[in-house]
């Protein structure tokens, strides 16, 4: 999702199918970045126990190297 951004991706989807998709790719520029906030909303719900680790990573497709993400200090 590194490689578009989300009107790219439906002006694209547009033009070979001539539909507008009306639901959003949700595409991210920094794959780290994403996987920070995700921990964070994770972390923030209430409902889970203090004492669950939530990690979080990011596959490299090209590389096959998987990188663990730290949160946010």
């Amino acid at each position: 999702m590194l490689t578009f951004r989300d009107d790219d991706f439906k002006d694209q989807i547009e033009s070979d199918t001539g539909l507008r998709p009306r639901w959003a790719p949700e595409s991210f520029p920094e794959p780290e970045a994403d996987v920070r906030q995700s921990i964070a909303r994770v972390e923030s719900d209430p409902f889970l126990l203090h004492s669950t680790a939530v990690r979080g990573f990011v596959y490299d497709v090209s590389t096959g190297e998987l990188r663990e993400v730290q949160r946010e200090k």
